[in-house]
């Protein structure tokens, strides 16, 4: 089986998944930890910014896809910082280390407060460029099957 590469997809995808990840690092410089209230937009945006920016360019790119896109990012965006929270345990004490993860979960959990959740928000953009990059090369081998419009029919009565 012939696939074709979109590269136009790919690029606007994976395009606007670094613009988010810059965003995201950016927001992430602004703040220092102990965090003040002032500071949680910021740790928002670290989280929002990259699944944000995967979907308008996912929409920029296949418009016929925006409800599929916007549900995919949804996930992305709803999943990592569960994902990110568990490697964030499982390494915090040790290096990566399983019965951290199961076996010595107060403990990580103290390490994580006591680091101001550094491993955490580094874990989460990295699973969101991760995951981005999933979506842009399954889109960009992937012919959309999903018609622009309609096609209008010809010569049929009304």
């Amino acid at each position: 089986m012939n696939k074709r590469f979109d590269l136009r997809t790919f690029l606007l995808i994976i395009g606007a998944a670094l613009l988010g990840a810059a965003w995201a690092v950016y927001n992430r410089s602004q703040t220092s930890f102990p965090y003040k209230e002032e500071e949680f937009r910021p740790l928002v945006w670290v989280i929002f910014a990259i699944p944000f920016a995967t979907f308008w360019g996912w929409f920029v790119a296949r418009r016929a896809e925006r409800w599929w896109a916007a549900f995919v990012c949804f996930c992305i965006y709803f999943f990592s910082p569960f994902v990110a929270a568990r490697y964030e345990s499982c390494s915090v004490l040790h290096g990566f280390n399983l019965s951290d993860c199961f076996f010595a979960t107060a403990q990580a959990q103290e390490a994580a407060n006591a680091n101001g959740h550094y491993i955490y928000f580094q874990a989460v953009v990295i699973i969101n460029l991760l995951a981005a990059l999933a979506v842009a090369l399954h889109r960009a081998l992937s012919r959309s099957t999903m018609p622009e419009q309609l096609p209008i029919p010809e010569g049929e009565p009304s």
